[in-house]
């Protein structure tokens, strides 16, 4: 339905292209077919070789080979992601001495697996990344459920207002100043699934990446056919409520010095990708959201920060805002299906919700 435009055949792990030189070449063959992803790093069609040479020394060893192997992913995502997604750090470490990145990505997309990626490949290209999700910033249960208690979801996690922006704002200044903060530990399985702050860590790096839904969402007019056509009365006033509420993140994201986003080809995906999560919870024994819970909290998402309003790159870029660096279209198996800067890949179509009163919904 959607062929990709960014292709890198299964079996071109890292493993394979170190042992085999007609794979590295099919791999630098393929990368180099597609014009978004040399726009990001900079690269001439016939450079890609050499720098696919250079990646492969620096990620040859064996810690960094097996650490990335354990680490489940598509070969796409690494070439197309992950590595391109280092060496933006890189670049921007030759700017700012401490940079702030945000990492947009619906839920399920894998931004957590991308966080666990960027350790190790700052190992392998000298940087040390702070990987700290919004979601570790939620306000306390009873302060969080009185903040969220008029939205016609029932939901009390997720959307704008249920985070603490002193405790951000202080992470990323004191980032800024120092190189290490104190970021909060939010367990999503205490309290039956809802979730709750479960304590505090500290930590110094080179480059802090920010990664959440709505990282970098703005201020919007809503419209009669906001959050969504047939949207109900409570809905409509929940999404102006939110939009409203964004214009206190804006400080905070003006402490970033880029935005990457994530998106799926289809939203729907995003509610595949976190049925699997939830599973995952359970098998562990944890608290875990039912099938019903997780579908009105991603509906609840969408009609509070609807995508195609509040996350789509402006253009041109305006009011302060980060920069939109690089931006990755994801199949629903998570295969890496299109990259390149804002403008040249596809945006999903908007989300098709019913109304909160519906048991269930359509999400593109």
């Amino acid at each position: 339905m959607f062929p990709p435009a960014f292709q890198v055949d299964d079996h071109l792990t890292l493993q394979t292209v170190l042992d085999a030189p007609a794979q590295r070449r099919r791999l630098a063959h393929q990368l180099a077919c597609h014009s978004g992803w040399r726009i990001i790093l900079d690269l001439e069609e016939g450079a890609v070789t050499t720098w696919l040479d250079q990646q492969l020394e620096a990620l040859s060893t064996v810690a960094v080979v097996d650490a990335l192997a354990a680490i489940p992913h598509h070969p796409g995502v690494l070439w197309g992601l992950w590595i391109p997604m280092a060496q933006l750090m890189g670049r921007l470490q030759q700017t700012n001495p401490l940079p702030r990145i945000g990492l947009v990505g619906v839920p399920g997309a894998g931004k957590t697996t991308l966080g666990l990626a960027m350790a190790v490949l700052g190992r392998a290209y000298g940087f040390s990344p702070i990987v700290a999700s919004i979601d570790d910033y939620y306000l306390p249960l009873p302060i969080r459920a009185a903040a969220m208690a008029a939205n016609p979801f029932a939901i009390d996690r997720g959307p704008p207002g249920s985070h603490d922006l002193i405790w951000l704002n202080r992470s990323l200044d004191d980032f800024a100043a120092m190189g290490r903060c104190s970021i909060p530990r939010f367990d999503k399985g205490l309290a039956g699934g809802r979730g709750d702050r479960s304590g505090q860590a500290e930590h110094r790096g080179d480059v802090f990446l920010l990664e959440g839904w709505m990282v970098g969402a703005r201020t919007f007019p809503v419209g009669p056919d906001d959050p969504h056509p047939g949207a109900s009365a409570a809905e409509r006033a929940w999404c102006a409520r939110c939009s409203r509420v964004l214009a206190d993140y804006t400080g905070t994201w003006k402490r970033l010095h880029g935005l990457v986003l994530v998106l799926p080809r289809q939203w729907r995906h995003s509610l595949r990708w976190r049925l699997q999560a939830e599973a995952r919870q359970r098998r562990r024994g944890k608290g875990a959201l039912s099938g019903v819970q997780l579908e009105r909290l991603l509906r609840c998402f969408w009609a509070s920060v609807p995508p195609h309003r509040a996350l789509h790159p402006p253009q041109p870029p305006g009011d302060g805002a980060p920069p939109v660096l690089m931006v990755v279209s994801l199949d629903g198996r998570r295969r890496l299906v299109d990259v390149g800067p804002p403008g040249t890949v596809g945006w999903p179509a908007p989300a098709q919700l019913s109304s909160s009163s519906s048991p269930s919904s359509s999400m593109g």
